[in-house]
């Protein structure tokens, strides 16, 4: 958005063609002339204007202003999107705020509906809409006369700024109060976490010497084994299989194995990378809250 608003233009003080022919009339015998005019004006607005136009400032720029809205709406949509799957009772481990009073449900009492989430979404959906109408108004506009996309134009920008403008506060929102239930987590963790951390010991096994596709297959093995106990006993019992399994014990001992299978440790840089990040968004921030 940033790139987007320095590369706005305007179009001018140039009359109704864009030729500035008024003013070189109305100016002829002044101090002014038509370029001092205008510049005038565009640096009150802190608008720099297009170097030719004609009725109209080029309507693409609308398309591209959109676009731009567009594109935020849809980063917003992918977290409002997952959240409202991570909040489903299939997943949890996130919660949006709800208030002690709020009802999910008029029907339905037990409903904590993502309602915030889910709002989130629904503007995102009319935000990419109005870039197909933006382009339709920048394609199709004959000789940069025709008045025809006046009436869209009225509801669609102001409509598409308000829009983001409350998808940003909303998901402002939620990031400010967002539930987060470690406890489920490190039991979704616990269980599902040996599935993961399985790479690390196939990287082991092959420092050790194994035979990569060799070790790979006794490794899926195991882990379809496993899985099917988890679906039909609800424990993972991925971690004795590979213990004991002498082909794998050749290279690698029983206890590291085991260590290896601990999927919190298993993060790489990700904590780096995220407290870079974090450190980045604060930076950027902090000109907006000292204003």
């Amino acid at each position: 958005l940033l790139s987007l608003h320095r590369r706005l233009r305007g179009k001018g003080i140039r009359g109704p063609v864009g030729t500035s022919g008024p003013f070189v009339d109305m100016l002829a015998d002044s101090d002014i002339t038509p370029e001092m005019l205008e510049s005038n004006v565009m640096n009150s607005l802190n608008l720099e204007a297009f170097p030719i136009t004609a009725q109209t400032y080029p309507r693409m720029q609308d398309y591209r202003l959109i676009s731009g809205l567009a594109d935020v709406a849809g980063a917003l949509h992918k977290f409002a999107f997952d959240l409202r799957l991570l909040q489903s009772p299939g997943f949890g481990g996130l919660q949006e705020p709800f208030g002690d009073k709020q009802v999910g449900s008029s029907a339905m009492p037990f409903k904590r509906n993502p309602v915030a989430a889910e709002k989130i979404c629904s503007l995102a959906r009319e935000a990419a809409a109005w870039v197909d109408v933006a382009w339709q108004n920048g394609a199709t506009s004959l000789l940069e006369r025709t008045l025809d996309d006046s009436a869209n134009r009225r509801s669609m920008i102001p409509e598409a700024f308000l829009a983001c403008d409350e998808m940003l506060r909303t998901t402002s929102q939620i990031l400010q109060e967002l539930v987060i239930d470690r406890d489920h987590f490190q039991s979704q963790l616990k269980r599902f976490g040996p599935f993961a951390a399985i790479e690390r010991v196939l990287t082991a096994l092959v420092q050790a010497g194994a035979d990569r596709q060799e070790m790979h297959e006794r490794l899926r093995q195991h882990s379809m084994k496993a899985w099917e106990t988890y679906q039909t006993k609800g424990k993972n019992p991925l971690k004795g299989l590979l213990s004991k399994d002498t082909a794998l014990l050749k290279y690698v001992q029983p206890a590291r194995i085991r260590k290896l299978l601990d999927a919190s440790t298993y993060v790489g840089l990700a904590p780096v990378r995220a407290k870079e990040m974090a450190a980045r968004i604060r930076e950027r921030l902090a000109p907006e809250q000292k204003e």
